[in-house]
């Protein structure tokens, strides 16, 4: 792949995590919505997770092809494994409803982290 090909790759990996940061606002929309408003908006915060979880799997998977450092692969990965920390969490048995609890934390952890991503400098 040529210098011209992994400059743009680096870009869409940039703009794939700006948009993920906005998919987890979205997300945090519709689960408020969920509780303030209407119940019936669940179904739309567990469909959308789906394209949250989609793109934090394509940042991982562009951030080799655009040949990103180690460090920005690595906390990739992390997004990736906190996606599944939240699945996990939001599909506990209600015996367990104090680490149910962690779903709100680890996506406000899993925000910062990928705007914190999304600003850095690649290249």
């Amino acid at each position: 792949m040529n210098n011209q090909a992994i400059t743009r790759m680096q870009l869409v990996f940039k703009w794939m995590a700006w948009i993920c940061a906005i998919g987890i606002l979205l997300q945090v929309f519709l689960a408020g919505l969920s509780l303030f408003w209407e119940s019936s908006y669940w179904a739309s915060h567990r469909a959308f997770s789906r394209v949250v979880t989609i793109l934090q799997l394509l940042m991982l998977v562009t951030s080799f092809i655009a040949r990103l450092p180690v460090s920005i692969r690595l906390r990739s990965a992390g997004l990736v494994g906190m996606i599944i920390l939240m699945t996990v969490t939001a599909n506990l048995s209600s015996g367990v409803a104090y680490l149910s609890a962690l779903h709100p934390v680890i996506a406000v952890v899993l925000f910062l982290e990928t705007v914190s991503i999304a600003r850095k400098p690649v290249g």
